[in-house]
Order: structure tokens, then C-alpha cells, then sequence
């Protein structure tokens, strides 16, 4: 396990920009941290027409694009159904396992924990880069610490997990 926090300031005004709802004040504020903070966070298109209808967890569990995730979503009309309890789940039945940050490779997944409470999730990419859904927001590519503070300071690296491994812990709609 890895705890560091990054820097901080940068992390809690990424906590603030995050709640800005208008796409305008949102990418003002990503500007403005870049000019204050030289980051290397940026918006990409994954997603942007069903932005909505999957959460960081779909997205970094590779199966947010899968027809039976967009099925499910679909018919119960909620876009957490793989929320937190479910990654804790796909954690202690050994569905995703844990690998040491040497191991881990791009396409992998990165989880953040706040203590010991999951938080976020992404797919780790080249250079100790991820791409995460950052909360009801688009989809970013940044440093791994170059998150809102509310994810907490742990990450854990994990193999990417089979998609139907994964949409087998979800309820079948009713």
C-alpha cells in the first residue's frame, strides 16, 4: 500500500472545483488550478454521451461499457449499481487481486481508500497516470495524486478482473 496525499492544496481545491455543476465554471477551474499549480489533469471524451450513466467504479472496473452494465443501469434507473459495497466485495473474494505498485502495468486498476473505506477507483495508465470519473463529471486523465482530497491518501493496485466476474455481484434487475 502506498499513502501519501500529494499536494494538498491542489487536492482540496479539486474538492471544491468538483462540485461546480456548469461544464463552463467547471473547465474555468481546472484552468485556473493548472496556472496555480501546473498540473496534468485533462478532460477526455470517454463517456461524454452517457456521462450520467456510470460512476468511477464502472469506469476503472473496466465494465461501464459492457451491454449488460447499460442494461442494468437502464432498467433500475441508477448509475451507482457498482458502488463501494461492491468493490469490498469484489475484494474479499479474491475477484480482484491485489498486486505491488512494481507490478502494476497499465490497465490496471487503482483503488483509493480513505482509511479503510473505498473511495474511488481508475485505470492506472503510463507513468503513474490514471483516468478516473471524478463524481457526476466527465472522465480525467491526471497524476495518481492529482485527485480530490476526499478520496483519501491510500491507493492499492489491482489486476484488471474479468467483466462478467464482475457484473455477477450485481442483482439481476426486477
Amino acid at each position: 500500500m502506498i499513502a501519501m496525499a500529494g499536494n494538498a492544496k491542489l487536492r482540496r481545491a479539486l474538492d471544491e472545483a468538483t462540485k461546480l455543476r456548469f461544464r463552463h465554471q467547471y473547465t474555468e477551474a481546472l484552468e485556473r488550478l493548472h496556472r496555480e499549480y501546473a498540473h496534468a489533469i485533462s478532460v477526455l471524451p470517454d463517456g461524454r454521451d452517457r456521462i450520467a450513466r456510470f460512476n468511477c467504479f464502472a469506469y476503472g472496473l473496466g465494465v461501464w461499457e459492457h451491454p449488460d452494465f447499460i442494461r442494468r443501469v437502464d432498467a433500475v434507473s441508477n448509475s451507482a449499481i457498482i458502488n463501494s459495497d461492491v468493490v469490498r466485495s469484489l475484494l474479499e473474494d479474491g475477484t480482484l487481486q491485489e498486486i505491488s505498485a512494481a507490478e502494476a502495468a497499465p490497465g490496471d486498476v487503482v483503488i483509493y481508500f480513505h482509511k479503510k473505506a473505498v473511495t474511488h477507483a481508475g485505470v492506472l495508465g503510463e507513468q503513474q497516470t490514471c483516468r478516473s470519473k471524478w463524481g457526476g463529471d466527465d472522465v480525467h486523465q491526471h497524476g495518481l495524486w492529482e485527485v480530490p482530497a476526499q478520496y483519501g491518501n491510500q491507493v492499492r493496485y489491482y489486476r484488471a478482473p474479468d467483466a462478467l466476474r464482475v457484473l455477477a455481484h450485481l442483482p439481476e434487475p426486477t
